[in-house]
């Protein structure tokens, strides 16, 4: 569901990050063939192009995490966690053993990737008509109760029990095999129709929901067969209510666009700049020659509002930034993970 150009970076980050604090002479093997050191390993590791993306991973993340961190909460990751999820059932833990991931990394990357939005966002101009143009088709904030099960055969007995009228909150319990939701009733976080995690299936069935229905037929999605009650529904605003949220999707499909993936590459150069970041070792060459590619004729000073069209946007945006830097002062991609909806 998750579809990001950078996440096999952040992968790697997630997945090896550990190596790279190995910086000893201490043995790690010993054979009839002699001894493996942390040194030895890690000067065999850091000349592979697995360590060199491991390595940039690290001082992309960090980078990230302090001059954007405070713009993605918890909340935010643990809500599209629990979207995404949602919509697997009860084969959920085999997506995360197909992906070599838990769910902790998981939640990692989907910070990672908010945070990589933020960055980008400040880079990329957002034209007004872009903004205008999202608007029309854009949907606001949508509340769904989910009934996820693994079999047409199973999703047709919840719809029969639904129209013989036992509550939907009671079938969620009994059938759906999401247990995060399920203990709920079904509900979900809220979501809007610029989601980068929920099917684009399921915003269309439930933008085409009144308040209370549940949708008649099961819709298939990831394997899984899930039904939907809509409980609520948010009025839409003027355009100026989701300026930020219109950017940011804005933003997500333009990181997902592979030919786009040279800027972003500079993107995080400059990002890296701005935080000052210094290759302080010789003795791993092929390292710096990694980080080099991205901080290298880069100028921090060509940051933009993604959003500069609008006086006030701009203005919101500025503060964003401000409080980007502030909080630097004080101190996370083609695989298969954001934002292609499928």
């Amino acid at each position: 569901m998750r579809k990001f150009v950078w996440t096999a970076i952040v992968l790697l980050f997630l997945a090896g990050s550990a190596y790279l604090a190995l910086n000893t002479s201490k043995v790690l093997v010993t054979s009839k063939a002699g001894a493996i050191t942390e040194a030895k390993y890690m000067s065999s590791v850091t000349k592979t192009s697995a360590g060199e993306q491991l390595f940039v991973s690290m001082v992309m993340n960090d980078s990230l995490e302090r001059l954007y961190g405070s713009s993605v909460s918890t909340t935010t990751v643990n809500n599209e966690y629990t979207q995404e999820k949602a919509q697997y059932g009860s084969s959920w833990s085999s997506f995360l053993s197909e992906e070599e991931t838990t769910a902790k990394a998981y939640k990692k990357q989907i910070r990672t990737e908010l945070l990589l939005v933020q960055a980008v966002k400040n880079y990329h101009k957002v034209t007004e008509a872009q903004l205008k143009k999202a608007y029309k088709t854009y949907t606001p904030k949508m509340n769904v109760s989910i009934i996820t099960v693994s079999s047409s055969s199973k999703a047709d007995t919840v719809l029969k029990n639904l129209k013989a009228g036992k509550s939907f909150a009671s079938q969620a319990k009994q059938y759906s095999g999401d247990t995060t939701t399920a203990a709920n009733g079904g509900k979900m976080p809220s979501f809007d129709s610029a989601s980068p995690v929920v099917s684009s299936k399921i915003i269309a069935a439930a933008k085409a929901l009144k308040t209370g229905d549940y949708s008649k037929k099961a819709i298939s999605v990831n394997s899984e067969y899930i039904i939907l009650k809509l409980n609520s529904k948010s009025k839409k605003e003027s355009i100026g209510s989701y300026r930020d949220v219109l950017a940011d999707s804005i933003i997500n499909k333009w990181i997902n666009t592979s030919s786009n993936s040279t800027k972003i590459q500079k993107i995080i150069g400059k990002v890296m700049n701005k935080n000052d970041v210094q290759v302080k070792t010789s003795q791993y060459p092929a390292l710096k020659n990694a980080i080099d590619q991205y901080i290298v004729s880069t100028n921090t000073s060509s940051e933009t509002s993604s959003t500069s069209t609008s006086s006030s946007s701009s203005s919101s945006s500025k503060s964003s930034s401000s409080k980007s830097s502030s909080s630097s002062s004080k101190s996370s991609s083609s695989s298969s993970s954001s934002s292609s909806k499928k």
